[in-house]
Parts: C-alpha cells; structure tokens; sequence
C-alpha cells in the first residue's frame, strides 16, 4: 500500500472518518480508521458497529497518487492529530506492519492494526435509490432532530421517523411531550419508512450541509444509507413501531391566532430568563383584548416579566390562556419557516399547535403543562 495525497485533503478525510468513532468500544480495532488504496481510489472508513462513514477520494485529483494498491487500520486519534501538524503532502506506505509517512523534512511510522478484524456493515441492498436534493434533506432533518427523546423507556422515540410514498417524504420527531413534523415533495413515488437514530442523522447535517445537488437514499429493514459521489453514511436503524401521530397533526381549533414569528420568539426567550428554573420551565401564553398576546414567566424570590406583543388576526372563540414549556416552544419557533405563524389552540388542557403560515407542511405540536 502506497500513495501521495495533499495534506488537506487526508486531514479533512481523516476528520469525517473519525467523527463517529465511540471511546466506549469493546473491539480495539474500531479506535481505528480503515484505509484502502485502490487504483483508482483512495477509500477511508471510520465505524463504531452501528454507524459508519465512508470517504472516498478520487487518485486522479491534483495531489492525489495511487502507487500500490493496498489497506490497513491506523489508530485514529494518533492519526488525525498527526496529519494536522505535517508541514505538507503527505507520503504513506505500508512497510512489515508498519505506515511510514513522510511529509517535507518529516519522518514518522505507525503501528498497523489488522484488517481481518475491522468489520464491515453489511450493505444496503435495496430496489432503488431515492434521490433528494442535499438541501432539502439536511433542512427536514434539523427541522425535527430536536424534538426526539434523549432517552428514555422507548428506544424508537430517540430517532426521527421517515416516512417516504407518494411522492413525499414526511419526518416526525417526539419525545411524547412535543411533536415536530414536516413534509417535503419528492420526485421518488417508492413507498418505504423507517427510524433512524438521532446520532446518525447529525452527522448527516455535519457531512452535508454543504452539499448543494441531489444524494442517494437507501433503505432496508434494518440499515439506512445516504451517500453523495464521495461520502456515504450507512447506520442501523431503530427498531419498534413508531407511533401514529398524524392525529395529533389537525388544523381544527376552538382558536387561531396568526403573529409574527420573530417577535413572538424575542418575547419567549426574554420569558425564559425567568423561566429557567422552573419545573417545566412554564411560560404563560393569553389572549388579551385588543388582539395581543400576553407573554409572561414568574420565578419565585426572583420576579415577573410579561409582555404584549401585537397580534395579526384572531378568529374562532378568541380566547387562549395555556402554559408551555418556554424551551419547547423556543426550539420550535427557531426552526419555523417564514415570518408569520399561526397558534390552534383548543384548551387548556390540549397540545398547542404551531404552523409556518409560509409552509403549512411544517406542524410542531407541545402538550401544555401545569401551572
């Protein structure tokens, strides 16, 4: 195994690689990244045995030779704070269990690790590729991501479900307490759902978020992948059934107010200041006369603050008075499309439903709490 690379480029490929490594693994070999010099490719892979990505780099960029074709594992860490300090490109080859890289006046070897015991995830067989543009895909998962459960009785509510059929693709996210939903039109008609871990899918937006062309999704029973010309993540997914939450998802209500959304967000995060501390961090949500929304938080030995901001339209019954969780509430607006959005409110007691007035496909639903 040999090859030349710019340094650059190894250290950004060795980074992605080494992102989704676990300190907690029982197999030493996965502390390790996997790399592979083919002849017309230089592949890198990084796993902790439930999620991996994949780094391939093309040998016929500028910088970029293929000499012998070969693999090894090096330990990541070593490696990645090794390659940050090269002065240059950089010259590896794999010489009697050992990588030599030289790069300038600098000289260093690294123990190998064997490959025999790296274990590949299987690969995602599926009947046809989805195709969804990169944008879209990392905005629908950051849109939800936050909404699922951190932990918990239920493994299957700390991962985002997708749903894709009929030329749609639907994300949910809850934690039982809150509901995020959105809904994204897709050229694909292929019908398929799944769960997919939270860990995956931020290493999704961290890998892609640049990425302004399409990606290629594929699903089985039990892994998820999503790959562009030189990266591919591939996860296991989450088991159970998820719940049914479309119910949850209606536009009927005893009340709708329509507002505008930044500054119904500046009301809320200043209400939290107050809010912190307390159970539930509970912000109070009233319908004033006058169409104003009251906005207020109470913090025992502390203090009061409340606010009226404006608001745009009332129809229905025209009353409101419900306590949120400020948090809750606070990550919902931040992610909600357009500069106006409307509250369904019906009672006290019933979940509080928000909606982009721009992006009626984009549903956040929060469960009230006591006062």
């Amino acid at each position: 195994m040999e090859l030349r690379i710019h340094k650059g480029r190894l250290k950004d490929a060795v980074s992605e690689a080494a992102s989704v490594l676990s300190k907690k693994t029982v197999l030493p070999v996965l502390n390790g990244i996997k790399l592979e010099v083919r002849e017309k490719e230089f592949v890198l892979v990084g796993s902790d045995g439930e999620l991996m990505i994949k780094k391939v780099i093309p040998v016929q960029e500028v910088g970029c030779e293929s000499i012998n074709k070969g693999s090894c594992v090096l330990p990541a860490a070593f490696l990645q704070d090794l390659v940050k300090k090269l002065p240059g490109p950089v010259h590896m080859k794999k010489d009697a269990g050992r990588m030599l890289l030289e790069s300038g006046e600098v000289k260093t070897s690294l123990s190998t690790l064997s490959t025999e015991e790296y274990p590949d995830m299987a690969e995602v067989e599926s009947t046809e590729d989805i195709s969804m543009n990169g944008e879209d895909l990392v905005e629908l998962v950051r849109q939800t991501l936050f909404a699922a459960a951190k932990e918990g009785s239920r493994p299957v509510l700390t991962g985002v479900h997708l749903d894709f059929s009929h030329h749609h693709v639907q994300a949910s996210a809850t934690d039982s307490h809150r509901l995020a939903f959105v809904k994204k039109k897709l050229s694909s008609e292929k019908s398929y759902s799944c769960t997919v871990p939270v860990r995956t899918l931020k290493e999704v937006i961290k890998v892609f978020k640049n990425t302004k062309g399409s990606l290629r999704l594929s699903i089985t029973d039990q892994l998820f992948k999503v790959e562009s010309n030189e990266t591919m993540i591939t996860s296991k997914l989450l088991d159970g059934a998820y719940p049914n939450v479309g119910d949850l998802v209606t536009e009927s209500a005893k009340t709708v107010l329509t507002l505008d959304k930044d500054r119904m967000l500046e009301s809320v995060d200043r209400a939290g200041l107050f809010a912190e501390n307390c159970r539930n961090h509970q912000v109070k949500l009233c319908l004033m006369e006058g169409k104003q929304l009251n906005i207020s938080s109470f913090l025992p030995q502390v203090g009061t603050i409340e606010e009226n901001i404006p608001l745009k339209e009332v129809t229905g019954e025209g009353k409101m008075d419900v306590h949120i969780d400020g948090i809750f509430l606070l990550e919902a607006l931040k992610v909600t499309k357009g500069e106006d959005v409307k509250l369904f409110y019906n009672g006290m007691m019933s979940p509080l439903i928000i909606r982009s007035l721009r992006n009626e496909e984009q549903v956040h639903v929060i469960s009230p709490v006591r006062a």
